[in-house]
């Protein structure tokens, strides 16, 4: 019995599903069908042209498999690349050959995007089959292959610790295998999901042991890989000349392979693209956009057309080129805009909106923005990208004057950051923030205006304390990688030297190669040498700014001194911490200098945007004034939107900590106009200060204001007063003073429009 079953497996069950697998594979692929969609690219037509002419079940499935990787590559055509991994996998099942099966596994992991939560379930489903294969079978390297693939599917849907687990399974099997190239690509991704989880310190150090490990190898193709991640890593923290000197290195490889893969070479000019526009220095040059848009064209690489284009349009967007945007779709390329109708109708609408609007077809405009809005709505995409359609809907509104509308829009961007915010979308949720304050200023609804004004100041807050963090981080980026290449240098000059001393027993020819060779390195040696001495330079040069103002500074480096010189009219303020004396009585020293270190320096940044010196600082009074060292009009202007500033940002902190129960600082502020003379003190740990009965007065307009008050002398009054609506107090004794009039500012709305 057992045998007439097997027989009947093989005499009719076989054929029939053999049958039913030919007919789903052409009439899901058959290349007739995809030329009705797609011009295809000569290497895609070669692969079809093998996979006809192939009755071998390994053949096939690696020819399915290396069509997938080409429609992806090519066409982005994400439901055909599924097709044809699932049509490979079936062949390997019918074929009873765990190798293969696992094989056709790795090519779906590698082939498939994970664009949607089903492509992503079922990669996860099958890598986890390919992983059981292995582990009844013993087969380390498809193991290890899985778990690269894993981790490559877990990083594209966003979950890094998996991915990280998965990264370290792999690189423990190939410590198992002694597999240098293994290893490498092992540490590559555990350096990605280290990166993506923002340990950019863990990260750089696994790439740098994947450099090692790939250069070790001396595989181009390793190479390539390895310089392409190491430039994305650069890229993404801003340290562009390291992302463009990696990305320089990857295409020189390129270049040196034999043919020339032109279509690589081009993807590399996209790079280089990319980081200019992450860089926000240039412009993007049209003609090499329209370069690379004629090659992908030409060559029917839907991927790459699609990826600059986009860029480009994100390029323009930002930049607000709405008239280039226009003529680049409606003149240069106007078939491909009607292309983006049904390749991608929500990007289609939102960009007939902008050229409605931009032919003054207002009610048009905003009926496409529905459009788009309706498509997104019914099948959402990624968060940042719906806040950030919700942000130009808004603009859209504000341009016609629709307020309300725009409150609604900037309202759904800022919640949906609310809802799901990380760092990378601060920016996002400030840009609605500050639409929302300006725009219930407008309409009267002071309440919200003024509640989205305190949250813009911790948006801020937060943002520049990541900055800060980042460019920490990124400094210690810089010194380790300083330090490696030094080390290295170290390395290869302990070589040139061992080399050297065995020549130098060769003989006296020998002898004289060995003396030119340390002439020559000498000479780089003073040359490296000069190199250092003028980093050191510019290092106290930035530290003599730091202490003085520049044209202070430049006269004490040219003549060794520096004259005081008096000015007509300057600004001065004071501030001073309310209770300071008791609140340091409660805190600890530590805790204390971090508290004060923590206010000064958001102090700094609010003057630096305001043109005005920084003085000194004494004990907890803050000194300094506008006005000089460069004499200006606008002075009293600037010192006063500075002291607003100094006010809400501490009322800011006060509402926010207040809330998680801990303490805080309130401030008095005054200021005060009239002449004062500046100059240098002493001549060691020299300073730059201010002296004059302008000083005094500014003192004592600080110690007769009250806490989340500015106060200011009607000196200063009469020079603000068109700018800034003030509140008249009368005359008030001040000691030693006598009797001064005195102000105090209101916030409010300026006639020029700006708000206070």
């Amino acid at each position: 019995m057992q045998q007439g079953g097997i027989r009947f497996r093989k005499k009719i069950l076989f054929p029939c599903l053999a049958m039913m697998l030919l007919l789903q594979v052409t009439s899901l692929f058959f290349p007739g069908k995809l030329l009705a969609q797609y011009q295809l690219p000569d290497s895609i037509k070669a692969e079809w042209n093998r996979y006809k002419n192939t009755r071998d079940d390994s053949l096939r499935v690696v020819s399915l498999s290396k069509l997938a990787w080409l429609y992806r590559y090519y066409l982005d055509d994400d439901e055909r690349v599924d097709s044809l991994s699932e049509a490979s996998i079936r062949i390997a099942e019918m074929s009873f050959r765990p190798g293969l099966l696992m094989l056709a596994y790795n090519n779906y992991l590698e082939s498939t995007d994970p664009v949607n939560e089903g492509y992503y379930k079922k990669a996860v489903g099958y890598a986890n089959k390919a992983l059981q294969n292995s582990r009844i079978s013993g087969n380390l390297r498809m193991r290890w292959h899985t778990f690269i693939n894993l981790a490559r599917i877990y990083l594209s849907w966003g979950s890094y610790e998996n991915a990280l687990l998965c990264s370290n399974d792999a690189l423990a099997i190939a410590h198992t295998l002694k597999n240098d190239t293994m290893m490498a690509e092992s540490y590559l991704f555990i350096a990605k999901s280290n990166g993506y989880k923002n340990l950019k310190m863990e990260a750089f150090q696994n790439f740098c042991v994947m450099k090692d490990l790939a250069e070790k190898t001396g595989d181009p193709h390793l190479l390539i890989k390895c310089y392409n991640e190491l430039s994305k890593f650069y890229h993404d923290n801003n340290l562009f000349e390291y992302a463009i000197d990696y990305k320089m290195k990857e295409g020189a490889i390129i270049q040196g392979l034999k043919p020339v893969d032109s279509t690589a070479l081009v993807w590399i000019k996209y790079g280089l693209q990319l980081i200019d526009v992450r860089q926000k220095k240039v412009s993007l040059n049209e003609q090499g956009v329209k370069n690379i848009l004629d090659f992908a064209i030409r060559t029917g690489n839907n991927r790459l057309k699609a990826w600059e284009f986009a860029l480009y349009r994100k390029h323009l967007l930002e930049s607000d080129e709405r008239v280039l945007l226009y003529n680049f779709y409606q003149k240069a390329y106007p078939g491909e805009f009607k292309k983006l109708y049904s390749d991608d109708p929500e990007m289609f609408y939102r960009l007939t909106a902008l050229f409605m609007e931009f032919e003054n077809k207002t009610d048009s405009a905003g009926f496409y923005f529905k459009k788009a809005e309706q498509i997104l709505t019914s099948s959402p995409k990624n968060s940042i990208y719906l806040t950030n359609f919700y942000n130009r809907y808004g603009q859209f509104l504000i341009r016609q004057g629709h307020k309300r509308e725009a409150i609604e829009k900037f309202t759904l961007s800022y919640n949906i950051c609310v809802k799901d915010a990380y760092y990378r979308k601060f920016e996002y949720m400030l840009m609605a923030s500050k639409h929302l304050e300006k725009l219930y200023l407008e309409i009267g609804d002071y309440k919200n205006a003024w509640r989205f004004a305190a949250v813009n100041l911790v948006i801020s807050d937060s943002i520049n304390n990541i900055l800060k963090k980042d460019q920490v981080m990124d400094e210690e980026v810089k010194l380790e990688r300083a330090q490696k290449e030094m080390a290295a240098e170290k390395d290869r000059q302990k070589i040139r030297q061992g080399k050297n001393e065995t020549k130098m027993m060769a003989g006296a020819a020998v002898f004289f190669i060995i003396v030119s060779l340390l002439i020559y390195r000498n000479f780089r040696n003073q040359k490296r040498l000069n190199r250092l001495l003028d980093e050191a330079k510019k290092q106290s040069d930035h530290l003599l700014l730091n202490i003085l103002p520049q044209e202070t500074a430049e006269e004490l480096k040219l003549t060794g001194k520096a004259k005081a010189k008096r000015f007509d009219e300057v600004t001065v303020m004071f501030t001073d911490f309310q209770n300071f004396t008791q609140a340091s009585e409660r805190m600890s020293a530590e805790k204390l200098v971090d508290e004060i270190n923590f206010y000064y320096s958001e102090f700094d940044n609010i003057i630096s945007r305001h043109n005005i010196e920084k003085i000194k600082i004494i004990g907890d009074s803050y000194m300094c004034v506008g006005g000089l060292p460069v004499t200006n009009q606008t002075h009293a202007c600037d010192v006063v939107a500075a002291a607003v500033e100094f006010q809400r940002f501490m009322l800011a902190q006060k509402i926010e900590r207040s809330g998680r129960g801990e303490s805080f600082f309130e401030l008095r502020i005054g200021i005060h106009t009239g002449p004062v003379v500046a100059g240098i003190v002493g001549h060691k740990k020299f300073a730059y200060d201010i002296w004059g009965d302008t000083v005094n007065t500014a003192s004592r307009m600080e110690s007769t204001g009250e806490i989340q008050k500015v106060n200011i002398s009607g000196e200063t009054y009469e020079k603000v007063k068109t700018r800034f609506q003030c509140t008249y107090r009368g005359k008030v004794t001040a000691k030693n003073k006598g009797e001064i009039d005195m102000y105090f500012v209101d916030f409010v709305i300026s006639p020029s429009g700006s708000t206070l």
